[in-house]
């Protein structure tokens, strides 16, 4: 799944000022812009209030970037009272040696109830024009957007060894092939001659050799 970034704009505070031009320019810029889901807030609400602006800011997740023309912990606060405290996140826009280490502290009663989540600031009084924060905003979402990969321990990427105690059923022998009986021979008929013509030939013998003599 692509990784996105929540871009939340609070509108400048005061009427009238270049800030509301500024906001406006930068507001052009940012919609439509591939990775990017933009949210534009007149001001935040406060915890228990029932308004757009709260439902706003409750349907914002994920990675959070708020552009801002307030200082950064006035900006904290706001969200701490809106029931949506923020730890700040340092990065390429952001001075490291402001950015807290601790996230906003809240009531012991709502600690439970409260998603703390984490916001990358841009202080818009301090960024150099709008190519400079769109393009802070891209890198950022680039970043995001690299994997990371979990080496796992050598005793889980081991291969699994073979129990020692297993035997293995030995390869079945071919069966050996069944005795071949030779083939019966056939006896034939005797031939016998009947006691009559044998006395026949008999008799023809002697008178032969009667004859002869």
């Amino acid at each position: 799944m692509a990784v996105r970034l929540s871009v939340l704009v609070l509108r400048p505070p005061g009427g009238g000022s270049t800030w509301h031009a500024h906001s406006d320019d930068l507001l052009g810029h940012l919609l439509g812009r591939p990775g990017l889901d933009v949210t534009l807030l007149e001001r935040l609400p406060d915890a228990a209030e029932d308004s757009t602006e709260s439902l706003a800011l409750e349907s914002i997740g994920g990675h959070i970037a708020c552009l801002a023309w307030q200082d950064p912990a006035e900006v904290m606060a706001d969200l701490d009272r809106a029931g949506r405290p923020m730890l700040r996140r340092p990065h390429a826009g952001d001075p490291q040696d402001e950015v807290s280490a601790k996230p906003p502290s809240v009531s012991a009663t709502s600690q439970e109830s409260i998603r703390q989540g984490r916001m990358y600031f841009f202080d818009m009084r301090r960024q150099d024009g709008v190519p400079a924060v769109l393009g802070a905003l891209q890198g950022l979402l680039r970043t995001l957007q690299v994997p990371t990969f979990q080496i796992g321990s050598p005793s889980e990427s081991a291969p699994p060894r073979l129990n020692s105690s297993a035997t293995l059923d030995p390869a079945p022998r071919p069966a050996p092939p069944a005795p071949v009986s030779p083939p019966t021979l056939k006896s034939r008929p005797e031939t016998r001659v009947a006691p009559s013509q044998s006395d026949a030939l008999d008799r023809l013998v002697d008178e032969l050799d009667a004859f002869d003599s």
